[in-house]
């Protein structure tokens, strides 16, 4: 994967790696929660229910099986101006964007439109040098 790592360009597309996290021993779901708004997190309150639900994506009208967190994410919390401000670290804003994107592989140009902070190559640096990030890699 190093490899890819270090051939990716402003082109190249990336996706988060849900698998990453388990390999890390990182709690995805703490992670996810972390990224729901205000309103969000109040109604979700200390519990998730264990299930699935269907979200139809407005613009494709394609239907996806998501858990209650990711759906209100996809629903809500990325329609509010402030989920990804200009306070927003930029990693979590890339990681943001892509759940915002059901996580369908995007560009370091494609972030940097839905961001609109650094730079295409700022983005790539970020997301190839240091280490891996939010499980962010190279769309397989």
């Amino acid at each position: 994967m190093r490899l890819a790592l270090l051939r990716s360009t402003v082109d190249t597309p990336f996706q988060i790696d849900f698998s990453w996290f388990e390999k890390q021993n990182i709690s995805l779901d703490v992670l996810l929660r972390e990224q729901l708004c205000d309103q969000c997190a109040r109604e979700f309150g200390d519990t998730v229910p264990d299930e699935t639900l269907d979200y139809v994506d407005p613009n494709t009208g394609e239907v996806f099986r998501v858990d209650p967190i990711r759906e209100a994410i996809l629903s809500h919390c990325q329609w509010r101006p402030d989920y990804i401000g200009n306070e927003t670290p930029l990693a979590i804003a890339v990681f943001r964007a892509l759940l915002a994107n059901n996580n369908r592989p995007m560009t370091p140009k494609e972030l940097y439109q839905r961001i609109r902070r650094g730079s295409p190559e700022t983005i790539l640096q970020l997301l190839t040098r240091g280490g891996v990030k939010y499980g962010i890699l190279p769309a397989r």
